[in-house]
Formats: C-alpha cells, structure tokens, sequence
C-alpha cells in the first residue's frame, strides 16, 4: 500500500490526488473522500474549507514541489467532455447503485450491533448521509429509483435506507440547506432502529398481528429512542424523529399523542417518508402498492399528515413517482424511472408492448415531455402482472452486468 503524505491545504496543486482531510469530514466541502484534483475551483474550494492540513498519495498524482499541472491559461476550469443526458443519468445510477451497496452493507451492521447493545457508529451513519446527499444533489432521479429495489425479507434495514433518500430529497424541496438536508437525513436513516429490537417473528409474521403482538410492535419508536439517547454523539433531532416518527397531527399517534406543531418538522416528514415507503414495499404478509396509488390515497387520510409538507413531498416524488405503472394513449403499460422536474405528469418511462400472453415483446425509453413523440398517460395502472420491482431490476441489469442490477453487498 502506498503511504499517504500529510502537507498543507495551502500547498494543494491541481494534479495531486486528495485523499481527506486532517479534520472532521462532515465540515468539508467535497462528496468523495478520495480524487484527483482537476479543476482550479476544487483547490479554491479546498484552502477555503478552514482544514490546516490534507492527506495526498503522490503514487496517484502529483507531490508537493513537482511541476504544477496544467490549468486553463484564464484561470477557468477546463471545459467538461461533453455527454447526453442519457450518459450523465447512466454515470450517476452507477454511482447511485455503489453508494446503496455501501449503504446496504453498513446498515445491516448497524441493525446487529444494536441487537448485541454495542454502541452506534454515528460517523459512518453521517458519511453514508453525506453520499446519499451528494448523490441526490447530481442528480434525485438515480438514488431515488435505486431505493426502489427492496425485497420482502431486507425491508427492515433497506427501509432506513429509503427513508433516509426521501428525507434529504423532500429537504430540498422545503428549501432547506444544506446542513438541515443532512440532519433530516441522519434522521430519517435511525428513526427505525428500535426495530432491532422487536422479535423478527413478529416483524415478518405474514398473518395478522394479534393485539398483543401490535403492542409490542408500537414499542419499536421508545426501544430506539432508549437506545439513541445511550450515546452521547446522536444528536437530539435523531432521537426526536425516532420517537415521534409515529405521531399523527390529529393526535391519534403514538407514543406521545402529540399533534400539529408539537411535533418537530423533522418528525412530520419523517412520518409521510416512512409510510410512503411501507405501503410501495413489498413485504411477507402484503404486496406494495402502486406508487401513483400511493400517492393519491395518502392524500385523503386526513388528520394524519402536515398537509404543507405533503403536498411538498408530493411535489418531490411526482405525481407518477419511480417505479408506478401507466397506461400511455398508445395502448402500452409503461413504467416510470425519471421525473421531469418542469413537468411532473410527464416522467420518463420505459413502454411495454406485450402480447396476448401478456408478456413483454419489446420495449423503449421514452421522455413525455418531449414533443416531437405523441404518447402521454391516461391513467395509472398497477397491473399486478407487471412488477415494478423486477422491472427496475431489468431496467438496471444493464449497466453494471450484475445480476440483479444492484452489486453485492457484504454484511
């Protein structure tokens, strides 16, 4: 293994390949931990982050006192390769697909570690927020379709997962900067961690809950909130969503019965995030919804959600979210895999023509809001032949040559 070399932020050159800071990495500016340094903006960007000293590996770039690479004579960055849309969405599902992995893998960890009583690692928690972040900040259409991939028997720990996306996009939808967008994230990935706390045969029973076994399962938000609060490092918003996740703004919820503004506004999303993401999962004793369906039928519960941050939330998704089934004007069933953020009830979808047997002949991708193709939706689908889990699943195969589109992860 190379050694790493420890200089000076101010010595920083383009051509040098950045390995970190000599500080904590929650107060950086940059989303990858290790890269080579290209553009002048990134070095500025670097010296003005408040870090005394950085770590390089001069075995992948350049060393302190080498000849400076090359940058633009004017002092601009160089000028991007040029790529489609197409291309730059395809990179950034790659990146999203890493990242989930990644994300997969810790949770997983962090679920045992807390059956066993160890203590949370709220540093790899918070980089995992700063990936998701990041990777929503480039582009929402790819880790939001990438969360779509959950099977019945990993809901528990890929839930915290979901929610975790959906928080830090509905965020940014409310307006929140960027530090707020990272705190609702860290949130909503540990509002269900008391979960690993309630007995698996009643968290996966495929039949009805009794009474009793409800109860116990209405205990998962104070078990969590007992088990944050036993360190230190959690903040107390965490801890507070891993609570109320559950009020209701009627004051129907639980635990604490608490409605309307007595609930933290981190808490009131988290509640529409972690039902969204239950009802369109698939799990033991149910199939998920359609998540058009989904969207349309929270909206008549009344008394259960902040209806501003809903109606945010909503406006985050799309009307059609990732993963619903259409029906087009052609005739074709079509599944939704991008939004078009200017016009939410044209996504991107990909069409299926089937045959009789109703399996699929052949398909393709297309933008609804492109005008020059006269396709549209006329209605949601949901057609239970047709998984939209599966069908991302194929959609993603393709570009990594995995499987089953997402690549292994370890537990």
């Amino acid at each position: 293994m190379n050694p790493l070399k420890r200089i000076s932020v101010s010595e920083l050159r383009i051509g040098m390949y950045f390995c970190g800071f000599d500080g904590p990495w929650i107060d950086t500016p940059f989303w990858r931990n290790k890269f080579l340094l290209k553009r002048a903006t990134e070095v500025i960007e670097a010296q003005a982050a408040g870090v005394e000293f950085c770590w390089i590996d001069p075995a992948l770039g350049q060393d302190v006192g080498t000849t400076p690479a090359a940058s633009e004579p004017d002092g601009q960055d160089p000028a991007p390769a040029a790529a489609t849309p197409e291309e730059q969405f395809e990179t950034e599902l790659r990146e999203a697909m890493r990242i989930f992995a990644e994300a997969k893998s810790a949770t997983l960890v962090m679920f045992k570690h807390a059956r066993l009583g160890r203590a949370l690692d709220i540093d790899r928690c918070q980089h995992l927020v700063e990936e998701i972040t990041a990777s929503l900040a480039r582009d929402s259409n790819a880790f939001l379709g990438v969360v779509r991939l959950k099977r019945a028997d990993e809901y528990t720990y890929l839930h915290s997962i979901a929610v975790c996306t959906m928080m830090v996009a509905l965020g940014r939808t409310l307006g929140m900067d960027d530090v707020a967008c990272k705190e609702a994230g860290l949130a909503g990935y540990l509002h269900d961690v008391g979960k690993a706390f309630i007995p698996l045969d009643i968290l996966n029973k495929p039949d009805k809950l009794t009474d009793q076994e409800y109860r116990i399962i209405q205990r998962h938000p104070s078990l969590g909130y007992e088990y944050l609060r036993s360190s230190s490092s959690v903040p107390d918003y965490a801890a507070d969503v891993c609570l109320h996740h559950h009020e209701k703004v009627d004051g129907t919820g639980y635990p604490n019965k608490q409605r309307g503004a007595q609930i933290s506004v981190y808490s009131r999303m988290a509640a529409i995030c972690d039902v969204y993401d239950a009802v369109t999962s698939e799990r033991p004793y149910k199939a998920g919804w359609d998540p058009a369906e989904s969207v349309a039928k929270m909206a008549t519960w009344s008394g259960h959600f902040d209806r501003s941050i809903y109606l945010a939330f909503v406006k985050t998704l799309g009307i059609y979210p990732i993963g619903s089934i259409v029906k087009l004007h052609s005739g074709r069933t079509a599944l939704v895999i991008r939004q078009n953020q200017q016009n939410l009830t044209k996504p991107v979808v990909k069409a299926f023509t089937t045959t009789q047997s109703m399996d699929v002949a052949e398909s393709e991708i297309i933008d609804l809001s492109d005008g020059s193709q006269p396709d549209f939706i006329v209605e949601r689908s949901g057609q239970d032949w047709l998984k939209p889990q599966g069908l991302i699943e194929e959609h993603l195969s393709g570009l990594d040559g995995s499987a089953d589109g997402v690549p292994k992860a370890q537990a």
